[in-house]
């Protein structure tokens, strides 16, 4: 089989797999989508050039089906029915989940998967939507199948500009959890500085530009805290409950290595006091909360 005569399924339309599955379509592959909104399935279908899967077992004949959807319970979910495939793959069908799932989760899925011949590749994503929009994603991938990962990879390639292999099945959804907790440890460490220096009387721009030309520089102060926090935009694309689920990932992944991580409880219960409080707002209104904090 070549690369171009594979046929891929993508399930999970919203904020990143809409642009995601769009150049997937771009790259050549036959494709078929489905999420969970019907009209969100047919209009997407329309718009990139894709078949519309109105039933999930529409993907059934897919030889790649790669999901981005919000937790590893609603992968699971959307592949089996208990231990019974959801959707009657053939024998060597290739799953690709991108969503920031669970490790160990991701391990038991996987297990299952294999137990009905399908094989599993995780490969997670980094670089918010922007980055899905230009094709331009960090991917993560994981997998004891170096096959499947060949199989997966050209599909792969029309959304990234980077793929790190990361060992077997549950590593990249690991590295993942991993990636997010620095993330978000920058972004509250930020915002608790911006709090206290304009308590004092600094300017928060000023601040902001001078992280960016010091040591403080972080993926958060040169595209975060200025147009969403210091312009109170909040709108950075990220939800507050995703970021904080992710954060939890890599609490519980911590703590099942008998490692003590006390700046990622910290980080934790940052954000899941804000999530009380806020609820399902952008991760950057979690600035709010701790403003008044």
């Amino acid at each position: 089989m070549t690369d171009d005569t594979l046929d891929v399924g993508f399930i999970g339309l919203g904020t990143m797999g809409g642009p995601m599955s769009r150049n997937i379509a771009r790259g050549g592959f036959p494709l078929r989508v489905h999420d969970i909104d019907a009209e969100l399935t047919a209009a997407t279908a329309e718009r990139i050039g894709a078949v519309s899967a109105v039933a999930s077992a529409d993907l059934a004949p897919c030889d790649v089906v790669v999901l981005m959807l919000p937790t590893s319970a609603l992968v699971r979910a959307a592949l089996l029915d208990g231990d019974e495939l959801r959707i009657p793959f053939r024998e060597g069908t290739v799953i690709v989940d991108m969503s920031s799932s669970d490790p160990t989760e991701t391990v038991e899925t996987g297990r299952m998967l294999a137990a009905h011949g399908i094989r599993m590749v995780d490969a997670p994503v980094s670089g918010a939507r922007e980055r899905a929009e230009a094709a331009t994603l960090a991917i993560m991938l994981g997998t004891d199948d170096d096959a499947a990962a060949e199989t997966a990879i050209p599909v792969i390639e029309t959304m990234s500009r980077s793929i790190y292999r990361t060992g077997g099945l549950g590593t990249g959804h690991a590295m993942k959890a991993l990636n997010n907790f620095v993330a978000g440890a920058a972004f509250a460490a930020s915002a608790e500085a911006l709090i206290a220096g304009e308590r004092f009387g600094l300017d928060p721009q000023v601040m902001v530009d001078i992280f960016n030309d010091s040591t403080g520089q972080t993926f958060s102060s040169s595209h975060v805290l200025g147009p969403h926090v210091v312009d109170r935009k909040f709108a950075s694309g990220f939800a507050l409950p995703l970021l904080t689920k992710d954060v939890r990932i890599a609490q519980k992944l911590g703590r099942s290595v008998d490692h003590a991580a006390p700046i990622c409880d910290a980080v934790t219960a940052a954000f899941e006091g804000a999530l009380d409080d806020l609820g399902a707002v952008d991760h950057t209104r979690a600035y709010e909360f701790w403003e008044k904090s």
